[in-house]
């Protein structure tokens, strides 16, 4: 083959990957938009009366959640079969966030984490790497931690607007996931997330302190630390 012919079928190769790359960005650039939607929603609850209005705000961001499996099929279908972690660079910050809101969406509504697999189906993926496009443990890792923050900011928020047993709540629930991250000796991304969570929680406790010291510990309270 001469250089000619070499450099067509180069061109080719080149053109298609162009073509493969601006696909998966247009197919990232819709998820973003119902992240960022799902986000500024959940925004709501640091508002004035936003305390008392967190499940209307959940089951708004329920509606908007529930768009994201079909984004996640158009994203999959532009990513060439065995190519994940070729592209996952591409969208797994987006990918984390909304992590991080279907697990704050489960927090508020159920006080509970949702654990990977839940969270993977609620954005229409598997957990299962060798099936191909999936939900990254690593980034199901970093987007639970990502709630830490915003649970500590509800937190105050919560004494504001008179509701006490809230940053209790809260409290326990990071001492929890501060305990069970612990286990994993996080590493990386990971650790910097983790150190957020260690630094929220004790943003939360001196809220908590603060409370306790001024004898507004609700009773239900009382035997829970």
């Amino acid at each position: 083959m001469d250089i000619t012919a070499a450099f067509a079928s180069y061109g080719s190769s080149v053109e298609h990957e162009t073509e493969v790359r601006e696909g998966v960005q247009a197919a990232v650039k819709d998820l973003e938009k119902t992240s960022y939607s799902i986000s500024t929603t959940l925004e709501k609850m640091h508002h004035s009366q936003g305390v008392q209005n967190i499940q209307t705000i959940c089951e708004e961001c329920r509606t908007e959640l529930a768009k994201v499996p079909p984004l996640y099929e158009a994203l999959q279908e532009k990513v060439p079969a065995g190519e994940y972690y070729r592209f996952h660079q591409n969208f797994k910050g987006t990918t984390q966030r909304l992590v991080a809101a279907s697990c704050l969406i489960t927090y508020l509504e159920e006080n509970r984490l949702a654990p990977h697999d839940e969270v993977a189906q609620l954005l229409g993926l598997c957990t299962q790497r060798e099936k191909g496009f999936h939900l990254d443990l690593e980034d199901y890792l970093v987007g639970t931690l990502h709630i830490s923050n915003e649970l500590s900011r509800l937190a105050i928020n919560s004494v504001t607007a008179g509701d006490y047993t809230r940053p209790f709540q809260i409290r326990q629930f990071l001492r929890d996931l501060h305990a069970a991250y612990s286990l994993l000796f996080p590493k990386n991304d990971l650790r910097k997330k983790f150190d957020e969570l260690k630094y929220s929680l004790k943003k939360t406790e001196e809220v908590v302190y603060n409370l306790s010291l001024r004898g507004l510990k609700p009773p239900e309270m009382e035997t829970s630390g």
